[in-house]
């Protein structure tokens, strides 16, 4: 992939999309093909870190931990004790609440079973469930501001039940070259991972929130 092109094709995307009132995210929408979903080694799970951040605004992010890690209450945007989290299961009115609040969830490794009663039938179809891969299940040893500050720009590329992938890369108001390094950083970095590398790769394209897509 050529850095330069991809600096076009975003080119391209702005002149054909409306200016809007809001600062607008960057999605990547990457269809695959060969590739049978059946097979546990054909299934994406990458998560790839940005320079910048992955949103125009920032990432919400609930952590669930013991009352022993206070610390969590200055770099969280929520925090959630396990005790608590545990009295709602069954609560649907405070289940939805949350997970429809927060955009990412954290959880020490100890309350993963109880976190994955409460709250799996509802975040496991938004796609919310934290992921080891990417550090979401903690220790108390864990630096919680690092982790924070890497979700904050770090691209998770997971198939679930089809062959397309996509995420929210950047901002619109991030210049043209950020964005088409990015573009060829999560080319680059989800081609290691495919069985067959490149030719599992059918199209990329990109898109504002507000936009039709354009293809690299």
């Amino acid at each position: 992939m050529n850095t330069q092109n991809v600096v076009n094709k975003i080119k391209e995307l702005r002149e054909l999309t409306p200016k809007r009132n809001f600062n607008q995210s960057l999605d990547i929408v990457i269809n695959l093909q060969q590739i049978d979903l059946k097979k546990p080694e054909h299934k994406v799970d990458v998560g790839i870190t940005m320079t910048t951040p992955i949103k125009p605004k920032p990432l919400k992010i609930c952590v669930i931990v013991d009352k022993t890690m206070k610390e969590a209450e200055g770099v969280f945007d929520h925090v959630l004790y396990g005790d608590d989290m545990v009295a709602m299961k069954g609560d649907m009115k405070k289940i939805r609440t949350i997970t429809h609040k927060f955009d990412k969830f954290v959880v020490q490794s100890s309350f993963m079973p109880q976190f994955a009663q409460v709250f799996g039938r509802f975040l496991g179809p938004m796609n919310k469930m934290p992921s080891p891969k990417l550090g979401m299940v903690i220790t108390d040893k864990t630096p919680l501001q690092p982790l924070y500050d890497k979700l904050q720009r770090t691209v998770h590329l997971q198939t679930r039940k089809n062959l397309v992938l996509q995420a929210s890369i950047g901002a619109e108001n991030e210049s043209d070259e950020e964005l088409a390094e990015k573009i060829v950083q999560i080319h680059q970095a989800l081609v290691q991972t495919l069985v067959n590398r490149e030719n599992n790769i059918n199209n990329i394209g990109i898109k504002f929130t507000m936009s039709k897509l354009v293809v690299l």
